[in-house]
């Protein structure tokens, strides 16, 4: 196979991580939020600003072609390229039609709502994200598995794993420690209602 490592290692694998540790971060504050009842436009912003990241960092490896990281820059080989896509199909039990639909769900939101926005009465629903990891780590593993060199780094999949486990202690404190809407606001929270 005629793979760009260096273009895998510096930049691919790079946004991947950065993918995976946002959406780690992304679930394990949403989770805690929700079950704290905590109301903070803080941790909102914060939480949210965590998955568009997530799917802005995905799209650069799988989004458009032309992207400069785009997984097929570091594939340049058809036959790679299409044993890759069937490995993808096999692993998420997708059908073509269903891939296809699901990154235009991905592109979409990127396009119209996470990176840029369109003046809309509705924006695109945020596509399900564990597909979204799967694509992630699938790719990771079967780089892996075409490098003639060793790489060192852990699998994309330890890394969230880790992220998941290490992460909730520490940031139910931080949600717990504030602030909280009545403490951004000094104690007058607007009326949502109020023209």
């Amino acid at each position: 196979m005629n793979l760009d490592e260096e273009l895998w290692r510096q930049h691919q694998y790079q946004m991947l991580v950065s993918f995976a540790h946002h959406l780690a971060y992304y679930r394990v504050l949403h989770g805690l939020y929700v079950e704290m009842q905590q109301k903070s436009e803080f941790w909102t912003r914060t939480i949210d600003a965590h998955l568009l990241r997530a799917v802005i960092d995905w799209c650069m490896v799988f989004g458009t072609d032309s992207n400069q990281i785009h997984w097929k820059k570091a594939i340049t080989d058809e036959t790679a390229q299409c044993d890759f896509r069937r490995r993808l199909l096999s692993v998420a039990s997708l059908t073509q039609d269903q891939w296809e639909a699901y990154w235009l769900d991905m592109t979409t939101f990127r396009n119209d709502f996470a990176a840029h926005r369109i003046v809309a009465t509705s924006y695109p629903i945020t596509p399900k994200m564990d597909t979204a990891l799967l694509v992630a780590t699938t790719y990771d593993q079967w780089i892996r598995e075409s490098l003639n060199a060793v790489f060192d780094e852990p699998s994309l999949e330890k890394r969230y794993d880790r992220v998941i486990r290490t992460s909730k202690k520490f940031l139910k404190q931080l949600i717990a420690f504030g602030p909280t809407v009545d403490q951004e606001h000094e104690g007058r929270v607007p009326n949502s209602t109020s023209k």
